[in-house]
């Protein structure tokens, strides 16, 4: 081996190792390129095959603000999509904030590598780019021998600001839901232009561009869930369909309903209805107060009652309550009765509100006892309250005024009542500083003598015809050994 053949051969050696080294490195970005490749190629097949048509257009149109908004690109895909975003008309809304930035790289390693990724990262867009419009925004020349590549790319400036105020800028395509501002109940944010607390401004995967489902969304302000823990639950406020009674933007009746409360609650409780046509209203459903008496969302009380009868008729009958306080009274506010078992809380034919006419409303509970004899006696055709209180009296039972003074209205006492300090008169005591011994109590006109609601006897006597003198000896009777009563 010569000397030369030994110098030569270290070096060949190296060489063969660098040269070994190069096409590794060839052969790992090569492998890295195809990778990134199909990466890209991937990206654009999900694009069209997911996409319509119509999405990837708006892609496209809006290419320019996606390149550093890309974070919206998803948004198209949303079911509902804010029209300026779907169209290229990001500045209607926002003002320009981007500047174009050219950058010259000589072609080399380092360079081309750089360039690789930047186009696999975009890739998907160029190629939709390339499709729906033209230009790319590179340059290639030759300068000097070498390939000079200039890129323009646009990157975000000083951000952006409305190009309205934001409680104005909604009106430049809304400007028709002006009118509601006049409205007598605005909501509050509506009012204030403050738009985005309840809508998205470029999409939103609920109707309405809504930030989140309307039953979710009102509840965040409005926080009902106290009344919906109670008893009764409304079930517009159960199933939280809070825009089936409230208007979200304004209103021309308080509470932001959609409507009067009257015929709002009418569309889900028709027979209710027909009783607006009845000659005798109460106040409140006359005067479209339906909460006056009855919770929107919840109550521990049916129905949807503000509270328990009798306490809420007595705020605005609060005189009533103290008839029920006397001696005599019904039992109203008890499990056997109550206000609305003798009046409609809404409408009726008859004065009060009776669900009935004259005695026929006594009827309803007092039938069997009394209606028999009652109307086959003298007083028939006597109303039940010309002797009797509805509610209350010091007097039982439920009297106007004492006895005798109550049957003395139709009997005129100088042919029924007592002699007098003045007047003689030849009739029977009835006053009750007498005694009856037979009932042994305070001597009276129907303590022992008569039934006021008749009887199956003359005169409305207890027990014996007239002129039979049995009722008489019930008191005056003479027993052997013993002095009962007055003998004669």
């Amino acid at each position: 081996m010569s000397d030369a053949e030994v110098k030569a051969g270290p070096k060949s050696d190296g060489q063969h190792d660098r040269a070994n080294e190069r096409r590794g490195r060839l052969a790992l970005g090569a492998a890295l390129l195809v990778l990134l490749l199909a990466c890209g190629i991937t990206t654009v097949v999900q694009t069209y095959t997911t996409k319509t048509p119509e999405q990837i257009k708006r892609i496209t149109r809006n290419l320019e603000c996606l390149q550093c908004h890309s974070e919206l690109i998803p948004q198209f895909s949303y079911p509902t999509v804010h029209d300026p975003f779907m169209r290229k008309d990001c500045t209607t809304c926002h003002t320009p904030h981007g500047h174009v930035e050219v950058t010259s790289v000589i072609a080399g390693a380092k360079q081309v590598w750089q360039r690789v990724k930047t186009l696999v990262e975009w890739l998907p867009l160029k190629v939709v780019l390339d499709v729906f419009s033209t230009g790319d925004g590179k340059v290639a020349e030759e300068k000097g021998g070498e390939v000079v590549s200039k890129t323009e790319k646009k990157v975000k400036g000083k951000d952006s600001e409305p190009t309205l105020p934001k409680s104005e800028l909604c009106w430049m395509c809304h400007g028709d839901m002006g009118p509601l501002l006049s409205g007598d109940y605005p909501h509050v944010p509506f009012q204030e232009g403050r738009c985005t607390e309840c809508h998205e401004p470029h999409a939103s995967k609920f109707r309405a561009l809504l930030t989140q489902d309307e039953r979710d969304l009102c509840v965040t302000c409005h926080p009902i869930g106290r009344e919906l823990n109670r008893a009764q639950v409304h079930p517009p406020a159960g199933g939280r369909w809070c825009l089936n009674c409230h208007d979200p933007h304004a209103s021309n009746y308080r509470g932001i309903l959609v409507d009067n409360q009257r015929d709002l609650c009418f569309t889900c409780h028709p027979t209710v209805a027909p009783l607006s046509l009845k000659p005798v209203q109460h106040h409140p459903f006359l005067y479209d107060n339906c909460t006056g008496c009855h919770e929107p969302h919840g109550s521990d009380y049916t129905p949807l009652l503000i509270e328990y009868q009798p306490g809420l008729c007595y705020r605005c009958h609060p005189g009533i309550k103290y008839d029920f306080l006397k001696p005599s009274h019904h039992p109203v506010g008890t499990v056997k009765l109550n206000c609305a078992d003798c009046h409609n809380p809404h409408a009726a034919d008859y004065p009060a509100l009776l669900a009935a006419k004259n005695n026929a409303m006594c009827y309803q509970c007092h039938r069997a006892a009394i209606q028999a004899t009652y109307d086959r006696s003298a007083h028939f055709d006597t109303l039940c309250v010309r002797c009797h209180t509805p509610h209350g009296s010091n007097w039982a039972p439920l009297l106007i005024k004492p006895q005798p003074e109550v049957c003395l209205q139709c009997h005129p006492a100088s042919a029924f009542d007592e002699s007098s300090a003045t007047e003689y008169r030849n009739n029977h005591p009835v006053r009750p500083k007498h005694y009856d011994v037979n009932a042994r109590k305070p001597l009276t006109c129907t303590s022992t003598c008569h039934n006021p609601h008749g009887t199956q006897q003359n005169y409305m006597l207890r027990y014996y015809d007239f002129p039979r003198d049995g009722n008489c000896l019930i008191c005056h009777q003479v027993v052997p050994g013993k002095r009962v009563g007055i003998d004669f």
